[in-house]
């Protein structure tokens, strides 16, 4: 466990040594790898496999998250996390749900061509940057109600604030709702198998919706201007 000051008070924060040690030990358990409510430096996991998931509810993580083609076979519960960097976790599997519901991403979120046997939660979240399910296959639901994408700014970097399902396909519904995002929403050539929703839907550029697939009996576009749909 390392110390560190922060805003005159101390914290503790568990290192690399200790978040390897929950992880082996959790997989001779056969349990879930438990960081509720702890502070962790970063999260390094790439090109791994494990038994089980990772529940991160109400954890701090001060630097990135980085997941790079690893295989979970569980859930990842990040429910009321707070991550000062990145999440990155992109060319993998995730054997399980993905819960982020009023989770805050400091720096972008991004899980490109990502296999999850089962849904995202992303309802109430906070993300600077963007957030990416390109490419992505969801075999459950899709959940974005209430989420809030804002730009990234550092110095001269600006990061737009979009939502990117280009390609991805989600076997359940993708629900939208009262969602903000200061750049685009982007479901170009994504297949949305059951009801899209995006009521009251407030995005800055556009709603992109050019070659995708979805029930057009399941939708729901209210409060949407329709200049900014592009169909």
């Amino acid at each position: 466990m390392e110390e560190f000051i922060i805003a005159g008070q101390p914290v503790s924060i568990l290192s690399k040594i200790e978040i390897d040690r929950e992880i082996d030990k959790a997989a001779l358990d056969r349990r879930e790898a438990d960081f509720r409510g702890k502070n962790l430096k970063f999260l390094s996991l790439a090109e791994k496999n494990l038994d089980y998931g990772i529940n991160l509810e109400n954890s701090w993580i001060s630097g990135n998250v980085f997941l790079a083609d690893t295989t979970i076979n569980g859930s990842i519960n990040m429910a009321n996390a707070t991550v000062d960097g990145s999440f990155f976790f992109g060319r993998g599997k995730l054997m399980g749900d993905l819960m982020m519901q009023n989770a805050k991403i400091g720096q972008t979120l991004n899980m490109v061509g990502l296999n999850f046997t089962g849904s995202v939660n992303f309802s109430q979240a906070k993300v600077c940057g963007f957030i990416s399910l390109a490419k992505a296959v969801i075999l459950g639901d899709v959940d974005f109600r209430r989420v809030e994408v804002s730009d990234y700014r550092k110095d001269e970097l600006t990061i737009k604030g979009d939502i990117f399902l280009k390609s991805a396909q989600i076997n359940g519904f993708l629900d939208l709702s009262e969602a903000t995002a200061s750049g685009m929403v982007c479901l170009e050539n994504a297949l949305i198998r059951r009801s899209l929703l995006a009521k009251n839907l407030l995005v800055q550029d556009s709603l992109s919706l050019k070659n995708s697939l979805y029930n057009k009996d399941y939708i729901d576009f209210s409060g949407i201007p329709l200049e900014k749909i592009l169909q």
